[in-house]
């Protein structure tokens, strides 16, 4: 993820500690923060120069993400989410692939939000 100093290290390592349930491993410094998702994964936020994110155009024309976190309370974070502001997506039902939404961190990096596989019938 790369992140810009307009918005500051603070303030995005917190949206992702407080929406995400992720852990800071590394204080926060003058050119990165290190942050640990539950199962082990880890996170790097890097400053740039000018505002950048990791999203991209799809040949169809739609934005696309570069990271998909799967979760296990899926509603549950949703709710918080769009209760704490966060611009999030209306959820999408894709069937045999699960539910999923997308979500924005502070500076502007698409989070696919997955559910995971739905229980076979």
């Amino acid at each position: 993820m790369h992140l810009h100093p307009y918005n500051g290290y603070k303030k995005t390592a917190e949206w992702y500690m407080d929406n995400l349930g992720l852990e800071l491993m590394r204080p926060v410094h003058e050119y990165q923060d290190q942050l640990r998702i539950p199962s082990g994964q880890t996170i790097f936020l890097i400053k740039t120069p000018e505002p950048t994110t990791l999203n991209y155009m799809q040949i169809g024309g739609t934005e696309q993400c570069a990271l998909t976190l799967e979760v296990n309370d899926f509603h549950g974070l949703y709710s918080r989410m769009k209760n704490n502001g966060t611009n999030v997506s209306d959820i999408e039902d894709n069937g045999g692939c699960g539910l999923n939404f997308y979500a924005y961190d502070p500076d502007g990096n698409k989070l696919d939000i997955w559910g995971g596989w739905p229980p076979q019938e």
